[in-house]
């Protein structure tokens, strides 16, 4: 039968070229961190350029292999 995770992701967007990153929530929501951008190399605070925040499940073989990766809800 297998198990399942669960994981927290924010979308965040570059406010300079408007590039979209997924990020852990705990990462852009409680530290608050600044990124460089991959795409245009300018430097960013991920809090503040939240779009979105998703929770994420995983369904899990008994290896604890993924077997399935699903959008649950928006938070």
């Amino acid at each position: 039968m297998g198990d399942r995770a669960w994981l927290d992701v924010s979308i965040i967007q570059c406010p300079w070229c408007g590039r979209y990153f997924a990020d852990t929530s705990w990462y852009v929501t409680e530290l608050e961190s600044d990124i460089e951008c991959g795409k245009c190399h300018k430097t960013f605070n991920t809090k503040k350029q939240l779009t979105d925040r998703v929770m994420v499940k995983f369904r899990i073989d008994e290896k604890g292999k993924t077997l399935e990766a699903k959008l649950t809800e928006h938070i």
